[in-house]
């Protein structure tokens, strides 16, 4: 049975819809169509099919774009709010990079050692030092290494050393020996002259007091009376006592170094200065011709030689060449 539909009921129909689900979203962010609403709500549009389903796509999108609007006006402030964090966290990141490090807030102190920069605080800054890096011990083999071949070298080395010290040694000394044998000899060449030229004094009556040269006389020397005559004559020559007499000096003397002073039984006195050694004491007697010291070189000297006086009992110090030459002495 065929129904029937009145007029009214079809203008409500496609009137009402279209206007109802086209209206504009809330807050005016709808979606804008290609085409007026009014033309779907006069029913401009005469296929009923395709109104609704315009009407369906616009209400979607409507729906659509309210939903992105409340969704982003709700995200707005987390997305502030974390970018303000970032800008905070690259301002305090840029603040280490320009800010120096406090050295007393290291956790523990700083290493050091050969080649490992130490902490040290400069203009209120803390600086790190690099320490001077040691050297490495060089290979073995490579130049300035000791090798088993040098120690041996060296100890070669060494005992060369030590045999030519010994040498050396063993030279000086021979070289020592030959020079005391050589005065020893000479020694003998001049104990043997003298007894010969003793043993020819003694034949004609007189002593050889010693065997030397005249090198200054009595007088006047240099501006300097010089009391005594110097003969010249090898250290340790033999001095022999022309008379017998009584020791009164023996020892030290002021200007002769050593000396030796004889009284004879006239009164007479004859000083020997200058010696190296006297064989007599004070207070001793001593015979004609008996060695009394022998030739030196102390005190006031130039050279080794024997410096006699003769001093009268009246205390006068007279020429010793005139005396000695009396009483047959011999002193060249």
């Amino acid at each position: 049975m065929a129904r029937h539909r009145s007029p009214r009921s079809r203008r409500t129909i496609a009137g009402s819809p279209p206007a109802a689900a086209l209206a504009a979203p809330a807050g005016g962010g709808g979606l804008r169509t290609a085409f007026p609403l009014t033309t779907l709500a006069t029913g401009a549009l005469t296929d009923r099919s395709l109104q609704w389903r315009m009407a369906a796509v616009v209400a979607a999108g409507g729906v659509v774009a309210a939903a992105g609007q409340a969704a982003y006006t709700g995200a707005l402030p987390d997305f502030e709010a974390g970018a303000n964090a970032l800008q905070a966290g690259v301002t305090e990141l840029a603040a280490t990079f320009t800010t120096a490090p406090d050295p007393t807030a290291l956790a523990e102190p700083p290493v050091t050692g050969p080649g490992i920069a130490e902490v040290a605080e400069l203009g209120g800054r803390a600086v790190r030092i690099p320490l001077a890096p040691v050297a490495a011990p060089p290979a073995v083999g490579a130049p300035g290494t000791v090798t088993g071949a040098d120690v041996v070298a060296d100890v070669v080395k060494a005992a060369d050393l030590h045999q030519a010290a010994a040498d050396a040694a063993r030279k000086a000394a021979a070289e020592a020996e030959a020079a005391r044998q050589a005065a020893e000899a000479e020694a003998k060449r001049q104990a043997d002259e003298l007894a010969r030229v003793g043993a020819s004094a003694s034949a004609a009556g007189g002593i050889q007091m010693l065997v030397g040269r005249v090198s200054s006389g009595f007088g006047l020397r240099g501006g300097a009376s010089h009391m005594g005559l110097d003969i010249a004559a090898p250290i340790g020559t033999p001095i022999h006592v022309p008379l017998a007499g009584t020791v009164i000096s023996s020892g030290p003397a002021s200007g002769f170094g050593l000396w030796v002073r004889v009284q004879h039984a006239d009164g007479t006195i004859t000083t020997y200065g200058h010696i190296n050694r006297s064989f007599v004491s004070v207070g001793q007697q001593v015979a004609k011709g008996e060695q009394i010291a022998e030739v030196g070189n102390r005190g006031q000297s130039t050279g080794p030689h024997l410096h006699i006086e003769v001093t009268t009992p009246g205390g006068t110090k007279i020429n010793p060449k005139p005396w000695l030459d009396e009483h047959g002495i011999g002193y060249t």
